[in-house]
């Protein structure tokens, strides 16, 4: 099978690049003409979560020069943008697809739908991220840490493309096949606003989630997004040792589990080359906004149908956005306003 990368930034750069190591034929596809430019020339460099660095020699074109080009119908394609630019970055190639095409969102959010539009269901498969990776400067991407990687078809059937990619992506680190990935999804959504409440300071995210001062309202923080998961239908399992069952319900919490589980995770994260949200390097490395409404329309609008309040949650996303217009500084002091503001709301202390 062909597979396309498109968007060979700091997760595609690392799926790309894996899978070019395994045997894979792979193009990587980009708008950054710099960075297609140093990959051609140069290889793409990988740091490892070891710190080691890999050169590996990909194929790789700008989305310009491969649909110039284009050598027949696309097979597989993975998409690895940013979730605001996905229609954007899939529009160029639906002419490139026939019926036997289909795109992988390996994005985060809940990208899913707005691609079934495009393409339609039959030809869309759900993909779950939790790789911890960052792009670097052209040609090179820090592999920061390892994280799960959760492939399946929407309606959950097990399909034969999906034991092919099985087999075809079985150079990637913790793949898995299956028929909850939208519940993958929205376990991602709660974790992702917790990572969101770490950026609202300079600290690390490991720093932060192992703060005794602030490790509940984490919680609280991610239990209304996981309120509104449960009101929508969805399953919500554990991923790279976090649980969303030690956030939601609220009530009758297993404390020293939250807690042990809690140092399971800021164990790992310690262990990570990345030490900072995505959110945090888009504002204060890469100097641009970050794809924060990926996260916060879903829960957002599904909160609102099901008459589900998320105070904490809205919060946490206005004072995030005021640091993304310059408003506000990064300082622990947002998250004591934040523990202020959980105590105020979910008085059981």
């Amino acid at each position: 099978m062909k597979f396309l990368v498109v968007g060979a930034g700091a997760i595609g750069g690392v799926i790309g690049g894996l899978l070019t190591k395994g045997g894979c034929d792979v193009t990587l596809l980009d708008v950054a003409e710099d960075h297609v430019l140093a990959m051609q020339q140069h290889g793409l460099k990988l740091i490892m979560p070891d710190g080691s660095e890999e050169v590996i020699s990909v194929k790789a074109q700008t989305v310009e020069e491969y649909l110039k080009s284009c050598p027949g119908p696309v097979e597989c394609l993975l998409l690895c943008v940013k979730g605001q630019f996905t229609e954007a970055a899939l529009e160029p190639f639906l002419p490139a697809m026939d019926e036997n095409s289909f795109v992988v969102s390996v994005q985060n959010g809940l990208n899913e739908y707005t691609i079934e539009k495009l393409i339609g269901r039959e030809r869309t498969v759900s993909g779950f991220v939790n790789i911890f990776s960052d792009y670097m400067e052209p040609g090179v991407i820090n592999y920061g840490g390892k994280g799960a990687l959760v492939l399946g078809e929407m309606d959950g059937s097990m399909t034969g493309r999906m034991k092919l990619l099985e087999q075809e992506l079985k150079g990637l680190d913790h793949l898995e096949l299956s028929d909850n990935v939208l519940g993958y999804l929205w376990a991602k959504l709660g974790y992702a606003v917790i990572l969101l409440a770490t950026t609202l300071t300079n600290e690390t995210m490991a720093d932060v989630i192992d703060d005794p001062r602030y490790r509940i309202m984490l919680m609280d923080l991610a239990s209304e997004t996981y309120q509104v998961a449960q009101a929508e239908g969805f399953e919500l399992p554990q991923f790279d040792d976090f649980d969303p069952a030690d956030a939601y319900p609220r009530e009758g919490r297993d404390l020293d589990k939250l807690h042990r589980q809690l140092d399971v995770h800021v164990q790992r994260l310690r262990s990570y080359t990345k030490v900072h949200s995505g959110f945090w390097r888009d504002i204060v490395v890469r100097k641009r906004r970050s794809e924060v409404s990926v996260f916060e329309l879903p829960v957002r609008e599904c909160a609102q149908k099901h008459g589900i309040p998320i105070p904490l949650t809205a919060r946490c996303f206005e004072m995030f956005r005021q640091l993304e217009a310059g408003e506000r500084p990064f300082t622990t002091d947002n998250l004591d306003e934040l523990v202020l503001l959980d105590r105020q709301i979910y008085a059981r202390r």
